[in-house]
């Protein structure tokens, strides 16, 4: 007896790793992995040739939107995929593959805006509830049967753990991982403003129906489909998020949005969770995170549009709008926000005076620089030949040439 139970353990644990290598493969079926690179590609290449056009140099390389992502991705893919199989959450290759179109077509101009769970699991969970409401259970189409055949609540809870990860992408932003850009300001000036964005591809593991996998409790999976066995599938999830700062820092903005995009995400799990007893706080969960992400996006527009502009030029000193990675500037520490006020002992109004004060010492140069505090702080670092000749400082200037 001892003997046939091991047995029966030991083909449990070879069924699941079996499975678990089988949903790496079927990883690569999906449509959004390579959706993924080809968005940020040319996503990225479209910032270079702004960049190049506003301050006459590329400024960051191709792919940072994904910068500091990975961590991320990979810690919040392991929690979700602990729940998704702790709870056993089942999906359907229809679904995911409406998934995959929705949240192509939402990000098919190239805009992160709409990368947010709120949107793309929502507006996947409102297309599923109008299936099964307007065709009801009789259906002939296999398609729109499995389509029907979908526990929804198992949706609310992946947009609520998925929002927390979109609101840690968002206070994990720093000074170094927003672009600057220059637009024109109410006034007719020239001004500048920064944008956050950011994508992030979110792995992580579920069940689907067919496969070597047996239930071995009478609870499990609890959001199951019909099926007596399933298969596990690695699921690539893509997250993203869009903003301007112009009122306001960028990092500032990253913080205030990401705590307002946390707490949201707790609204909607709390909702996901009374789901599972109330099947009709499932729609309220999805209807909250749609109004509640809109909600948290256009306060954000109205605040940062009532506030002047952060980057404007300055009668003080030069203006800080980006630093360029890899040069003298980010070695120095210097922050997008602050103004040099001297160069070298000499105090420095436009860019011409700030090229001239730094060239009259080859070998150092000094900067005084105004922080956010309104403090003065003093910088200095040896020149070398063949660095970047004006430090890779990137000034709000009063117009484009």
């Amino acid at each position: 007896m001892y003997l046939y139970r091991l047995e029966g353990v030991n083909g449990m644990i070879v069924d699941w790793l079996w499975e678990f290598l089988r949903g790496l493969g079927r990883f690569f079926l999906n449509p959004v992995v390579y959706w993924f690179f080809i968005c940020v590609l040319f996503a990225s290449r479209q910032r270079i040739r702004k960049e190049r056009r506003f301050f006459g140099t590329k400024i960051f390389d191709i792919f940072y939107e994904v910068k500091r992502t990975t961590s991320v991705s990979l810690v919040g893919g392991l929690i979700l995929s602990l729940l998704s199989i702790g709870l056993g959450i089942v999906f359907n290759y229809y679904v995911l593959l409406l998934v995959s179109v929705i949240t192509i077509l939402l990000s098919l101009f190239l805009r992160f805006s709409f990368l947010s769970a709120a949107y793309t699991l929502g507006f996947s969970y409102l297309i599923l509830l109008a299936i099964q409401y307007v065709y009801g259970l009789e259906t002939n189409l296999y398609m729109l049967e499995a389509l029907q055949n979908v526990e929804l609540t198992s949706f609310t809870i992946i947009i609520g753990f998925l929002l927390a990860v979109e609101a840690m992408l968002l206070l994990r932003t720093d000074q170094r991982e927003s672009f600057p850009e220059i637009i024109k300001g109410s006034r007719g000036k020239w001004v500048g403003q920064h944008r956050l964005k950011k994508a992030a591809l979110i792995p992580f593991f579920a069940l689907i129906p067919g496969g070597l996998i047996e239930s071995f409790a009478p609870w499990w999976p609890i959001f199951s489909i019909d099926g007596d066995t399933y298969g596990i599938i690695l699921i690539p999830f893509l997250v993203g998020f869009e903003h301007v700062a112009k009122g306001f820092s960028p990092v500032v903005t990253a913080k205030q949005l990401g705590n307002m995009v946390l707490i949201l995400s707790f609204v909607v799990i709390g909702c996901a969770v009374a789901s599972y007893y109330y099947s009709f706080m499932s729609l309220v969960a999805v209807m909250v995170a749609i109004v509640g992400r809109e909600w948290i996006s256009y306060r954000h527009r109205l605040r940062d549009q009532q506030k002047a502009p952060y980057f404007a030029p300055s009668s003080s000193g030069m203006l800080i709008l980006g630093i360029i990675p890899k040069t003298p500037a980010e070695n120095l520490g210097l922050l997008a926000g602050e103004k040099i006020v001297k160069v070298n002992g000499k105090l420095v109004m436009t860019e011409q005076e700030f090229y001239e004060a730094l060239h009259t010492s080859n070998a150092s140069c000094r900067l005084d620089v105004l922080d956010d505090r309104g403090e003065i702080r003093f910088v200095q670092r040896a020149m070398y030949q063949g660095e970047h000749h004006e430090l890779g400082i990137v000034f709000a200037k009063e117009r484009v040439d």
